[in-house]
């Protein structure tokens, strides 16, 4: 993998993941903090994403082999201004952590458990691969209240993009 490739899959991540957070904006805090039914394992809409801003931050200090703070607790977010601040902070640290690699340190092998081995590109993906995953449940919950985040594709990143 090239690391021009990794930095454009990270940029449509982040811009994906703020097509939902502009998106909630739209909600009131009653409907962002709500029960979400069917609940797709973090209770609510704030859980989902507060559980996707978690997995983000938490692969990037391991890639960066920085201690982790622990799990992000929903409550620490009140309102979807708090949740965006914070996730505008992550971007500009993942946008940072890939600058600092290259093509050789994207392709090694960083972690190794026992026979099963990952390179940094690998866990990279996984990242952009889970947050499609749990957007795409956000983006559901969005649009049962009547706010859909519109098209979230690779392919409506680059058109926005201008690619």
């Amino acid at each position: 993998m090239h690391k021009q490739d990794i930095e454009t899959l990270i940029a449509y991540n982040f811009w994906a993941d703020n097509e939902i957070l502009n998106a909630c904006e739209h909600l009131s805090l009653a409907e962002f903090t709500r029960q979400a039914t069917p609940d797709p394992g973090w209770h609510s809409l704030r859980g989902t994403l507060v559980h996707l801003l978690d997995t983000e931050y938490g692969w990037r200090v391991a890639l960066q082999n920085l201690p982790d703070a622990g799990v992000m607790n929903e409550a620490d977010f009140p309102d979807v201004a708090s949740l965006k601040a914070r996730w505008q902070e992550e971007a500009a640290a993942w946008l940072a952590t890939i600058a600092g690699l290259d093509d050789a340190a994207l392709n090694a092998v960083w972690r190794e458990e026992g026979t099963i081995q990952r390179t940094r590109w690998q866990t990279i993906l996984h990242v952009i691969n889970d947050g499609t995953h749990h957007r795409s449940e956000a983006a559901a919950m969005l649009t049962g209240y009547g706010h859909s985040p519109g098209e979230l594709d690779f392919e409506g990143y680059l058109v926005w993009k201008g690619e």
